[in-house]
């Protein structure tokens, strides 16, 4: 009671002195979403802009993929919204420390009774996005000694290395569901758990084996970092898209769990036991080896698909990165009175579907808007105010620092995260909610340029030539939403506001 008691004299104190001071000196930075009064029509006032949409054309992608991010292998053969993809991983695995032997400096390693048993490429699982019913079959490929095109770098993801497609190390086929159960070891004294595993074959196993440093001349591979590379330039994990299959495989190269992994047994003492050494992926340099060298490889296919062949006009179509995107205008701005702006929010809901593929498609853990502004960086900048209200930035000063709030965007008063709720029929939907209250009021009160918006599931937000991360994971998500058309679901601009 003593809350909402001074919640209603602060309010009431603040109307007043706004009153007298004068109609257009209104602090954006302080009116909006902090103190929302009931609506009663005679103060307060609740109205709906309508929201005008197109579907965009396609991103021209440039997203770059980082060695620490979460990496994709699989192939998404049936969405009916969005058609099919096809997602392949590159990857250098290698000792950490050079001149590398296998075995201790007393070990006897020979074929009499001892030597290699099998190498084993590992993968650190993380997830998964698709239907995790159906096994997916992966193929393991060596990559050219001779590519020039494969070094340490963040590529794009429409990028892909030489591989030599004869030259096949192994396959296997992976069913999620089962990725989470423990492996153990020939040694019986380890064990691994959430990591996919393909064994290549005894012919590579005997290569490498028999490329230990203490050879000489021209198997001497492990001398050395830089000699090491003209042997061995990284994998190929290609999926077999024609073997069937329906989601991404999720993998974290810089997790401990990617390795490669050569199993070999050795004598000591007149005891043979069996053993490992491990090649992991090099996520920082030393004095020993060079960073790893990694690429991601994801394309879309959506020629058969309802985006493609038969789109709904009263619809929105979302595909996270590389994805696509909508444009919003919001004409009712420009003539709204001035007026105190409690919340302005931009509404996007889901159109439900009768198909369980939604279930196994989900949408985009967050949608984001920003401002379309043709000649300005990359034709977008972020919104004024409310990506963040307790930090000051100024989207139209292109300075590094500036033109983003230092703290990223503040979701819990932003917006942009996925919801559930249950709509008139009784359908359970996904919807987005933005806040723009802030930006609004600037608007409307400094008869501002009202310019339009951009609505997408980004990875990265790219302006002025600066890439900053978001918080959806790479190529995770989709969706279908209502149109500024749709009678039920309409994507709107709801205002909660008192006149001046």
């Amino acid at each position: 009671m003593q809350r909402n008691f001074l919640a209603f004299v602060i309010f009431s104190l603040f109307f007043l002195s706004f009153v007298n001071l004068s109609c257009t000196k209104i602090d954006t930075t302080t009116i909006g979403d902090d103190l929302i009064p009931a609506v009663d029509n005679v103060h307060t006032f609740d109205t709906t802009l309508d929201i005008n949409t197109s579907q965009a054309l396609l991103f021209t992608d440039s997203t770059r993929i980082a060695r620490t991010a979460n990496h994709f292998i699989g192939s998404i053969n049936n969405d009916p919204l969005f058609g099919k993809t096809n997602a392949n991983l590159y990857l250098e695995l290698k000792p950490a420390v050079f001149p590398y032997r296998f075995g201790a400096s007393g070990d006897t390693l020979n074929w009499t009774d001892a030597g290699v048993d099998s190498v084993v490429l590992c993968l650190s699982y993380k997830g998964l996005y698709g239907d995790s019913m159906i096994p997916q079959n992966f193929s393991v490929y060596q990559m050219d000694n001779n590519t020039t095109n494969f070094v340490d770098s963040s590529y794009k993801l429409n990028f892909q290395p030489n591989v030599t497609p004869t030259k096949l190390l192994g396959q296997a086929t992976v069913d999620a569901r089962k990725l989470n159960q423990f492996t153990y070891f020939a040694n019986r004294k380890d064990s691994a758990q959430n990591q996919i595993r393909i064994k290549l074959s005894n012919a590579f196993a005997t290569e490498l084996y028999n490329r230990d440093s203490t050879s000489g001349g021209f198997n001497n591979a492990f001398h050395s970092d830089s000699i090491f590379k003209t042997f061995y330039k990284g994998f190929a994990v290609v999926a077999d898209a024609g073997m069937g299959g329906n989601a991404l495989f999720y993998v974290n190269l810089t997790d401990a769990t990617t390795r490669l992994e050569i199993h070999y047994r050795k004598r000591n003492a007149g005891k043979v036991d069996t053993t490992y050494a491990v090649f992991p992926f090099i996520a920082a340099a030393s004095s020993y080896a060079s960073v790893s060298s990694h690429a991601a490889y994801l394309q879309r296919d959506r020629t058969v698909s309802e985006y493609s062949m038969s789109p709904d006009p009263e619809a929105l179509y979302i595909q996270a990165t590389p994805g696509t995107y909508a444009n919003l205008d919001i004409p009712g701005l420009s003539t709204f009175p001035n007026s105190i702006i409690h919340r302005a929010e931009v509404i996007v809901e889901q159109i439900p579907s009768t198909t369980s593929l939604n279930l196994i498609f989900p949408a985009p853990q967050y949608l984001y808007m920003d401002i379309v502004s043709p000649g300005v960086g990359n034709g977008f900048k972020p919104i004024n105010y409310d990506l963040s209200p307790t930090y000051t930035y100024n989207p139209d000063n292109s300075t590094l620092g500036y033109f983003l709030p230092s703290n990223g965007v503040d979701f819990s008063y932003f917006g942009g995260f996925t919801k559930t709720k249950l709509d008139n029929l009784g359908n359970s939907i996904n919807y987005y909610s933005f806040n723009l209250s802030r930006y609004v009021q600037n608007t409307i009160t400094k008869r501002t340029i009202n310019y339009g918006f951009r609505l997408y599931a980004p990875y990265n937000m790219d302006y002025y030539g600066y890439t900053f991360p978001f918080s959806n994971p790479l190529g995770f998500g989709r969706i279908k939403v209502g149109s500024g058309s749709n009678p039920n679901y309409k994507l709107r601009m709801r205002i909660i506001y008192s006149k001046i």
